[in-house]
């Protein structure tokens, strides 16, 4: 078999749906550890989780949304599907 039919388009599409959840996931934790280190210690900082409001946010949460797609697509390329071995 070629590589091309190794990877099949069901674990590229689950994939990026895996980086999408776990990009917004990664935001949100960030989020949540600047907005204690900002409530303990004082310091402003212009990342919060309203990304509605703040443009910082949202592209910050857009990084990472794009770069969890692109790591598990890479790992989805590079680690070959497992294959079950049948018993006669």
């Amino acid at each position: 078999m070629s590589e091309s039919e190794e990877t099949n388009s069901l674990r590229i599409v689950a994939a990026l749906i895996l980086g999408i959840i776990s990009g917004v996931i990664v935001f949100f934790i960030i989020a949540l550890v600047l907005g204690f280190i900002e409530d303990t210690s004082g310091i402003r900082t212009r990342i919060s989780v309203n990304v509605a409001d703040n443009i910082l946010s949202a592209v910050l949460m857009f990084i990472f949304i794009i770069a969890g797609m692109a790591f598990f697509y890479w790992k989805v390329k590079n680690t070959p599907a497992s294959k079950e071995e049948i018993e006669d």
